[in-house]
Parts: C-alpha cells; structure tokens; sequence
C-alpha cells in the first residue's frame, strides 16, 4: 500500500468538481491558516474532552469553509492534494515523541501485537455476524469488516478485487466508513472518559478502533499529553496488517472459488511512512534528539519542536480534509450499513476496552 493508497480515506467522499484549482502552494497557505486558527482557539474552550482537538477543530473550520459553493469550487483539487501530502510527514514527525521505553521495559511488544490482531479479528467477526442480521450481501459484510479493522477506505479499496462486490455495495460501504470515521472523532474521547481511560490509554484505543489514518491520530490528540504518539503507533500497526489480510482472504475465497488467488496482493505495500515512523521513534530512543533548543522558558528537547510540528501539520492535513468533505455525502448511505458498521465499532470498542487497560496497567 502506497502513501497515496493510505490517504485514500478521504477521496470518495470528497467532492468531485470541474472548477479549476489554485496552485496547491496557495491551498497549503490557507490549510496552514486554519490549522493556526484551530491550535489558537483550541486554549479558550477549556479542558473538558468534549471540547475537539486542534486538529479535530481545524477539520470543522475547513469543512465550514469548504461548505461555501465559491470556495469548494476553487480549492478541492488542491486540498486534495494537500492532504496527501501532509499526512505521511505528520506521521514521521509525530514519531520523534514517542517513547517507546515503557513499552519495552513492561514487556508487552507482543502483548501490543495480540491486541491489534485480537481487536482486527473481533471487527470482521462483529461485521460478518451485524451484516447478516441486517439482510447483507457477506461480501459487503467482508468490505466493512476490512474497513473497520484496518484502515478504512484504503483497506476497502484494497480488498475490494478478492471479494469482488457489487459496485453499488462497494460504494456504500465507503460512505459508511467514511460517516463512522468522522463520528468516532466526536465520540470517543468522551465515551472512553465515561470508562476510565485516558491519557497514552485513551491514545492507544484511538490507534486501535478508529478507521482512517488521519481521523485515528487526530482522536488519539484529544486524550492530551502523549497520547498521540500511541495512537500513531497502534494504527500504523493496523496499516501494516493489511499486507496479510489480503493474502489471507485472498487464500480463503480463492479455495471457495476454486482459484488459486496468486498474486492478489500485489502493489499491496507497507507504506514507506510506516518505517520512517518507526526509524524516528529509534532516533528519539537514541538520545540525540534529546538537546534542548530555544531560549528560557520556551526552551525543549529537539524531538518535543517536531512532534509539534507534526501536530500541526496534521491539523493541515486535517483542515484540507475538512474543505474536500460534503455532509450531504457523508450522510447518503443505507441504513441497512449505517446499522451493521455502526454495530462493528460498537463491539470493536468493547473488545478493545479489556485490552487497553491490560496494557497500560
């Protein structure tokens, strides 16, 4: 899966427009505006965590901008563009903070694992098991489960030639992920709030239930301080997965088919983002991003300036999401899938509620 597969998340349900877009240096000028404006309000609404992260802030900002007729026209294209851009670079940059000693020094690195597979087994059974009660054709029930478990759109896209669905399910069950990943970025914190779990916790739910890239580490900001960083890593850790999900439904519907199913993950990749994250956070754990810069009280580690960095240009990223998405669209999915994904990430986060606190104990 490539970096522009992974950000696919946003695509479909973007709006298709014939106006012609600025250059996108001017539409990374104004995602870039609305990002300072999110991290700048974000301070006067107070520290409840029913009040949206810069970057969640930011996505309502862009879409309230995008929803001008004038605007959308002019800027699509272009904030399309963007986002696929950022993201990628958020990721890496959001890798300098993460600490990765008390992972390693707890010995749970495998336990992290297991909860990943544990929760990815849980949403395709859930989505199976909800598709069937709602009167779903099982490959559609097969689309939703990828999305849910793994990385939304990209992972429905991916799937999508091995289960060979209707276009019109396949269609649905984008908008559908697309509906519950922006849902989840409201619903959360929250709801994780009403249970207990917070802080890296509430990051490492994040990483682990929401459906897109973008929308999980943006929900993973929201639980505060260090928080982000776990989130990042427990969804590239899904996005990894992908990989062998393919192969193995490729395998099994191959067997019922009588296919052989060769070859059925070809150009299917770990994206490149994926490693650098991981190389960012080896050079965190290196120390030699541990020297401060900046002066007085403004001074800080090296790696605390990129992890900031990556903050905001996620809330870029975040913001030209923000100006491509139509609520209309959004909101023009069955109910018979609105039903069976939205039952999927119920019991997906009632699965991973056990193994967070298990976790971070």
């Amino acid at each position: 899966m490539s970096a522009a597969d992974a950000n696919e998340d946003q695509r479909p349900v973007a709006t298709r427009t014939s106006g012609v877009s600025p250059r996108t240096s001017l539409v990374w000028a104004l995602t870039l505006g609305i990002a300072a404006a999110g991290v700048l309000i974000r301070p006067h609404l107070g520290e409840s965590r029913l009040v949206p992260s810069p970057s969640v802030l930011a996505l309502v900002l862009g879409l309230a901008l995008g929803a001008l007729p004038a605007v959308r026209a002019r800027v699509a294209v272009g904030a399309r563009a963007v986002s696929k851009q950022a993201i990628p670079f958020a990721i890496v940059l959001i890798g300098f903070g993460l600490d990765l000693g008390p992972l390693l020094a707890s010995g749970t690195l495998g336990g992290s694992l297991a909860a990943v597979l544990v929760t990815m087994g849980v949403a395709f059974a859930a989505a199976l098991i909800a598709g069937r009660l709602c009167g779903l054709d099982p490959r559609a029930s097969l689309l939703l489960g990828a999305g849910t478990a793994v990385c939304g759109n990209s992972a429905i896209m991916a799937v999508a030639p091995t289960v060979q669905p209707d276009d019109e399910d396949l269609g649905l069950a984008i908008g559908v992920i697309n509906l519950l990943g922006v849902a989840m970025l409201f619903a959360l914190p929250p709801a994780a709030a009403a249970v207990g779990i917070g802080g890296p916790a509430g990051g490492a739910l994040a990483g682990l239930t929401v459906h897109a890239v973008p929308q999980s580490i943006a929900t993973g900001e929201a639980f505060g301080e260090g928080a982000v960083e776990w989130a990042t890593l427990f969804k590239l850790i899904r996005v990894a997965m992908l990989v062998p999900l393919v192969v193995v439904l490729a395998f099994v519907l191959g067997r019922r088919r009588g296919e052989r199913g060769e070859g059925a993950a070809r150009g299917v990749g770990i994206p490149w983002f994926v490693v650098l994250f991981v190389v960012a956070a080896a050079l965190r754990a290196s120390g030699w991003f541990d020297g401060a810069v900046g002066a007085g009280d403004d001074a800080q580690p090296a790696w605390a300036w990129l992890r900031q960095a990556g903050s905001f240009l996620l809330a870029a990223a975040l913001a030209a999401i923000g100006l491509t998405l139509q609520v209309r669209t959004l909101l023009r999915v069955g109910p018979k899938f609105l039903l069976a994904g939205g039952l999927t990430v119920v019991l997906m986060v009632i699965a991973a509620i056990p193994l967070v606190r298990w976790l971070f104990a």
